[in-house]
């Protein structure tokens, strides 16, 4: 059974935000081990972390997904 090129599409959107996240998670958890050190209070770190790291990264996958979802929708109906 051959996918449409349309339905390839929609895979390789899913697999890029799964590759999204997990690049996201790994990003911050580097960026943890970089930033956090003793005496230092959590919200120095937590806010950049979350501003730089873990809104755009997990804004992208959002954004891949609901892609990937409308290709995976438009490709059924056809």
């Amino acid at each position: 059974m051959n996918a449409s090129p349309q339905q390839r599409l929609a895979r390789a959107l899913t697999a890029l935000v799964v590759l999204a996240v997990a690049l996201t998670f790994l990003a911050a958890q580097v960026d943890f081990v970089r930033r956090n050190r003793i005496g230092i209070t959590a919200e120095r770190y937590w806010r950049p972390q979350l501003l730089q790291i873990w809104l755009p990264g997990l804004g992208l996958a959002l954004v891949l997904l609901v892609l990937a979802f409308v290709l995976h929708r438009r490709g059924r109906r056809a």
